[in-house]
Parts: C-alpha cells; sequence; structure tokens
C-alpha cells in the first residue's frame, strides 16, 4: 500500500473504510462488511455504498476480499485465523458466562462484562478472559483485591481464565481516556451479569459515537440480573462501615505501591497512570501498556499509507517494548 495510490484513487469514505481495516490489521483480524460499517469513522446512512465502496476497493486490489471478509492483506491466512478463533471464542464465552456467575457473588461487585478478545469474538492459545467489573462506589479496591485473592488462592493465579484487570464503581462509568482504542473496547463488550449496569455505562460514554456513529449497543435481554447472596450481603455489611473503609485506603495503597516497585521504572509518569490506573473509583493494570502499543502501531499505519489520524492519542516521546502477543 502506498499514500501515493490513496491519493489518486481514495474518495472520503474509502478512506474511513482503509482506516478501519488498517486499526484490525494490527490484531491480523479482516473484518465482515457490517463490521466495517459498525467501525467506520463517518456516518454513511446506506450500509450498501459501503458494501459498492468495498467492491471498488476489491477491484483496485486496495482492499482484497475472501469469501464475507475483507482484509488489506493479499493472502487468505488471517481469515482461516479468524474463523479457527471465532469458533474457539464460543466454547469460551460459555465458560465466561460462569465465571461471571461466581464474580457477582462477590462483595460489592454491581456489574460483570466480558472485554478483550472474547469481547471481539476471537480467541486462540494467547487470548485470556478478560472481565470488566463494576464495583459499589468506595468499595471498590475491597472487590477487587477479594477476588485477586481468589485468584491467586484457589486458581494458582491463572490469568488465561480469570483475568480481571479493569474495574470502575457505577458513580464513575465515564471512562477518562477517549481514544480509539478505548472506543472500540466499550463498543465490544460483552454484558454477563446485570444488564442496566451495561446499559449505564454506554449512556455514560456516549462519546464513542464521535468515533463510530453508525455503533449500537448489545442487546441484553439475555442478560441475567444480580441475585445478592445470603453470604454477599452478610459480607457487605461487615465491611460497610469503619473497618471497610480503613480496608479500601489500605488495599489501594498497597496495590500502587507493588504496581511502582515492579512497573514504574519502565514507563513515563503519565503512561504509568494510564497503564496503572489506581483511582478510588477506577483501578486498571495493564503491564504491557497495550493500550499505548496499539495506538503507536495504528498511528504508524496512518502515515505509512499518508492518512490523517482519527484515533484521538497522542503519540509516546517514551515507548515501551514493542506490542507482543496482540490480542483481538
Amino acid at each position: 500500500m502506498k499514500a501515493e495510490v490513496f491519493d489518486q484513487v481514495l474518495n472520503a469514505v474509502d478512506e474511513q473504510i482503509v482506516k478501519t481495516l488498517l486499526y484490525f490489521d494490527i490484531f491480523n483480524y479482516p473484518l465482515k462488511s457490517e463490521e466495517i460499517y459498525r467501525f467506520l469513522g463517518g456516518k454513511f446512512v446506506d450500509e450498501s455504498f459501503i458494501n459498492a465502496r468495498l467492491q471498488y476497493l476489491s477491484s483496485q486490489h486496495i482492499v482484497y476480499q475472501y469469501g464475507i471478509f475483507f482484509s488489506l492483506k493479499n493472502n487468505d491466512a488471517s481469515v482461516e485465523r479468524r474463523i479457527k478463533g471465532n469458533l474457539e471464542a464460543e466454547k469460551y464465552l460459555i465458560l465466561a458466562r460462569k465465571k461471571a456467575k461466581l464474580i457477582s457473588r462477590f462483595p460489592f461487585v454491581r456489574g460483570v462484562l466480558a472485554s478483550g478478545s472474547l469481547s471481539k469474538g476471537y480467541m486462540d492459545e494467547n487470548s485470556a478472559l478478560d472481565f470488566f467489573i463494576i464495583t459499589k462506589p468506595k468499595r471498590l479496591w475491597i472487590a477487587r483485591t477479594l477476588l485477586v485473592l481468589y485468584k491467586r488462592l484457589f486458581l494458582f493465579n491463572s490469568h488465561k481464565y480469570f483475568c480481571v484487570n479493569y474495574f470502575v464503581d457505577e458513580d464513575h462509568l465515564e471512562i477518562e481516556e477517549k481514544n480509539l482504542f478505548t472506543a472500540t473496547e466499550l463498543a465490544t463488550v460483552i454484558p454477563l451479569y446485570v444488564p442496566a449496569q451495561y446499559d449505564s455505562l454506554q449512556q455514560e460514554n456516549a462519546w464513542l459515537k464521535n468515533f463510530f456513529p453508525n455503533y449500537s449497543q448489545r442487546n441484553t435481554d439475555y442478560v441475567p440480573s444480580l441475585k445478592t447472596t445470603f453470604g454477599k450481603k452478610l459480607l457487605e455489611k461487615i465491611l460497610n462501615g469503619a473497618l471497610g473503609d480503613a480496608l479500601e485506603k489500605y488495599f489501594q495503597n498497597i496495590t500502587l505501591l507493588r504496581w511502582k516497585r515492579m512497573y514504574e521504572q519502565n514507563y513515563s509518569a503519565n503512561d504509568f497512570k494510564v497503564a496503572f490506573k489506581s483511582k478510588t473509583y477506577a483501578a486498571k493494570n495493564h503491564d504491557r501498556n497495550f493500550q499505548r502499543n496499539v495506538m503507536d502501531l495504528y498511528e504508524e499505519k496512518l502515515q505509512f499509507c499518508g492518512l490523517g489520524s482519527n484515533s484521538g492519542f497522542q503519540r509516546s516521546t517514551a515507548q515501551p517494548a514493542g506490542l507482543q502477543n496482540a490480542k483481538s
């Protein structure tokens, strides 16, 4: 792909199609036409027009079509990979629902969603079950610590089947980092427990429509509501007073100290705050700074192709190690 070719043949719609494919190309993930439309950076009411432009781009060998899939790569290996990964994701989704039911029974958990690879409908040997968890305000760090302890004690610290790396409380559902990466994550999360929390998450992050005007949220008719067990009620009652306040602060502080000791030297101050978010209302630990790496790679692709940025992301001046084992 050469920038000068784009200058000659691409109109505004074509550029948006290519930009969408470029982003998912980072994950070696070809798209269906309806997925391109859903994640397109411009609003075009007639989806059939997108299909027509895809056919044109295919005829010009800018985009390659393999059955129902479109890619910027002139080989079908990524299509075969995607089909296999989609089938695996169907199996993992069943397991994710079971894990989410367990997570929902922990004190102060108010909503559970699947994120990461599974939320894109893809799983392979390098993928993990990532969970996005919504908690009661001022009890996020207790909920997080109990879940992490469960993983370490009973699951031998397994990241494959129980990765709880993003927490927000129900009073702070708006994601602070607003860029193409976070918009994609929000647009693809799968509600597993408490449909009202998913609806609220989408409403509080209406800004993602700036990135994906054609996006519509998932159907939640099948999503179970939260059923509070006696044990959960009892633990929450015990931890709702002064003891809970003290533990909340303690768990937040010791977790941040641990993250600083293990990772701070590898990041700029700003990147560390994003990759290891440790606020009273939000917690995230991405030790490979996946968001930064993905967006830096995307910006490089845009520049190579002579296309302007629409990522909403400022490039890092101090970049960590390159992206490894990228997940869709």
